[in-house]
């Protein structure tokens, strides 16, 4: 009896029992349901169990599996032995002396990893290879704006030394310089309410206005007084022996050792002054003079006269000539007009007599202009390489000397306003 009742559930009775046109629906619908049960466990639905299999199997390609959901870790079953890893360079065959690394290349690292990042070197108000300085000691409303309008147009590379006298710097200089915090400390308390409070600055120097400073902020340009804090405008104290009020005074003055020794280790030094005046517009930079030794404004058009008032100047150069113990006023007063009564002839022939690299008058003009005969007119409808051909850089006292000029220079260097005549005392 129990062989016989076994054998009713075997496969084969079932399926002779199905083939019962007999059975009962019932016992049709249990039975698809009990094979249909059967598959799932044993192969999946639609073949999922296959894919399962491909899954755990390591891949035999490079491409990332999409769409993958990572297998949770086995804590019974012992981590499966690391491959081996594949120590070959892709390119071990290319010697790599023989690859010319160009500027925008990325250069192979060492075996001992990468670099450690290398922050670049601050250049604001560091003076390096080159420096441009202003000395003047009687200040005017024009000054800072052109001081300001220097700095922009050379940018962060030209640190600016602004010389000035004591009195001028007590009376008209510090009260620009005056903190916020400082000039307006009293603003910040009301009779309404405890002061307001402190807000942290931008960097270590900056500090971000209250909106009581805001209101009434500190007298003079902000823009000057942030340049100073940041160094890149720094403002010194020349000595008292030095009489700036006459034109003989700045002449005594430039041809001393005292100012270019204040300006090492410098190489090139670009002196400007107040009557003088670069242009935005001009497609040049004073780095593309750099050759010459001495550039400014040519005084005659075929010897090696120069002015001063706006040029660059090999400040090496200068110290050695001043080295040998020549005077301005000696040779000024041995010679007559040997100096034409300034320094910047002065220096231009000691220069021209060691055989220095000066420009021709041509060149010159491209640096700067300061007489009528240096503007010279422009070429339009021709390209914007004629029109800007014969444009200088900057001018210097054109107010005095191309006045019938000043409204054609001023379409090409609106700038010009800025500069006025100077106030110097002639020369005796």
């Amino acid at each position: 009896m129990r062989a016989s009742s076994r054998r009713r559930y075997h496969a084969p009775y079932l399926v002779l029992k199905m083939l019962d046109v007999g059975l009962s629906r019932r016992f049709w619908t249990m039975a698809v349901a009990t094979l249909v049960f059967l598959w799932v466990v044993r192969f999946g639905i639609w073949g999922s169990y296959s894919n399962v299999e491909e899954a755990s199997s390591p891949p035999t390609s490079t491409k990332p599996i999409l769409n993958s959901e990572p297998s949770k870790p086995n804590h019974d079953e012992s981590p499966p032995p690391p491959e081996p890893e594949d120590v070959s360079e892709p390119y071990e065959d290319v010697d790599k002396t023989d690859i010319a690394l160009q500027p925008t290349d990325t250069p192979i690292p060492s075996s001992s990893g990468p670099a450690e990042p290398v922050a670049p070197e601050k250049k604001y108000g560091k003076i390096m290879d080159k420096v441009a300085t202003i000395t003047d000691t009687q200040y005017t409303d024009r000054l800072i704006p052109l001081i300001m309008h220097f700095h922009a147009v050379l940018g962060p590379d030209w640190p600016i030394v602004f010389f000035t006298s004591n009195e001028t710097l007590q009376e008209h200089i510090l009260p620009l310089l005056s903190s916020p915090a400082e000039s307006e400390s009293e603003t910040t308390t009301s009779s309404a309410g405890p002061p307001s409070p402190t807000i942290q600055p931008r960097d270590d120097k900056i500090p971000i206005p209250t909106p009581a400073q805001i209101l009434s902020p500190p007298p003079g340009s902000a823009s000057f007084r942030r340049a100073v804090e940041r160094g890149s405008i720094d403002v010194r104290i020349i000595p008292d022996q030095f009489n700036l009020s006459s034109r003989d005074g700045v002449n005594i003055y430039l041809s001393r050792p005292w100012l270019y020794e204040q300006l090492a280790p410098a190489t090139h030094m670009l002196v400007f002054q107040a009557d003088a005046m670069i242009c935005a517009n001009s497609p040049r930079v004073p780095e593309d003079f750099f050759d010459y030794a001495w550039i400014g404004a040519p005084l005659h058009p075929r010897i090696h006269y120069y002015n001063g008032g706006l040029c660059l100047r090999n400040r090496t150069m200068i110290l050695d000539i001043l080295s040998e113990g020549a005077l301005w006023e000696q040779d000024t007063l041995v010679y007559k007009n040997w100096t034409e009564g300034g320094e910047d002839i002065w220096f231009s022939k000691k220069m021209d007599l060691r055989g220095a690299n000066l420009p021709s008058a041509d060149v010159a003009m491209k640096f700067a202009a300061e007489h009528s005969w240096h503007v010279k007119p422009v070429v339009k409808g021709e390209g914007i390489q004629k029109e800007y051909e014969n444009r200088p850089w900057g001018f210097h006292k054109v107010h005095v000397y191309a006045r019938d000029k000043l409204e054609e220079i001023a379409e090409w260097c609106p700038e010009i306003a800025l500069a006025a005549k100077g106030r110097l005392e002639p020369s005796t």
